[in-house]
C-alpha cells in the first residue's frame, strides 16, 4: 500500500485553496471543520476517493516528548465535545488533515517550547499508534473519532448558509484536478462588496 493517496504538490493545492477561501472569514487556524468538509468534498468529487469529515480527539508527536492535542484536558485524559475537538478527512485507508501546515497558527494561543513545522499530514490508518502513550517520535499520531459528534458538527456546518457559500467558492476555485490552479479569485457578496482571494504562502514542506 502506498504511503500517500496523492503527492505533496496536490496536497498543497487543496490546502492553499481551502486556506485562501476561509482566511477572509476569520482565523483559519480555528477552522478545522471547514478544512475537513471542503477537503472531503474535493477528494470525493475530483479524485473519486471516498472520503468523510470525521471529528474527535487527535494527538500528534511533533518531536520526541513533545505532543500536541486537540481536545479538552479532563484531568489526565482527553475529553471530546463541541468545545474541544478536531476534525480531519478519513478514507478507507488514510487519515488526512489539510489544516496540518498551519498547526502552529492553530496553537498560537497556547505556550509552546517548540515550533511546529509546516508539513503534510497524510498517513495510512495502519500507521496509527496503539495509544497516547505510544507517541514517541515525530509523526506518531493517535485519533479518537466520535461518530455522533461528527454528525452533529457536520449538520451544524451545513445548516449555516455562509458555510455552504464558502464550500461552494472553494470548490469553484479549485477548478479541476488536471487544470492549472488560479492564484487568485474575485468574489462578490449580496451587499455589493467585491473581494479578491489569494492563495496563501503556507505550503507544507515535507510530510510527517
Amino acid at each position: 500500500m502506498s504511503n500517500f493517496l496523492f503527492p505533496l504538490s496536490e496536497f498543497n493545492r487543496i490546502h492553499q485553496v481551502i486556506h485562501g477561501t476561509i482566511e477572509a472569514e476569520g482565523n483559519a487556524g480555528k477552522a478545522c471543520t471547514l478544512f475537513a468538509c471542503i477537503g472531503a468534498l474535493i477528494l470525493n468529487k475530483h479524485y473519486k476517493i471516498k472520503a468523510s469529515a470525521v471529528a474527535g480527539g487527535f494527538a500528534l508527536c511533533v518531536e520526541p516528548e513533545k505532543n500536541m492535542f486537540f481536545g479538552r484536558d479532563g484531568g489526565g485524559r482527553v475529553e471530546i465535545d463541541e468545545d474541544g475537538f478536531h476534525m480531519w478527512v478519513q478514507t478507507e485507508t488514510h487519515i488526512i488533515d489539510f489544516m496540518s501546515p498551519i498547526y502552529q497558527e492553530a496553537f498560537q494561543d497556547v505556550q509552546h517550547e517548540v515550533t511546529i513545522p509546516r508539513r503534510m499530514f497524510q498517513k495510512r490508518l495502519d500507521q496509527e499508534a496503539a495509544s497516547l502513550d505510544d507517541l514517541t517520535k515525530a509523526g506518531d499520531f493517535y485519533a479518537m473519532p466520535d461518530p455522533d459528534l461528527s454528525d452533529r458538527l457536520i449538520d451544524s456546518i451545513l445548516n449555516r448558509p455562509v458555510n455552504t457559500d464558502i464550500i461552494h467558492i472553494a470548490d469553484e476555485w479549485f477548478g479541476s484536478r488536471r487544470g492549472r490552479q488560479r492564484p487568485s479569485m474575485t468574489i462578490g457578496s449580496n451587499d455589493g462588496i467585491v473581494r479578491e482571494l489569494r492563495l496563501p504562502n503556507t505550503p507544507a514542506r515535507g510530510a510527517w
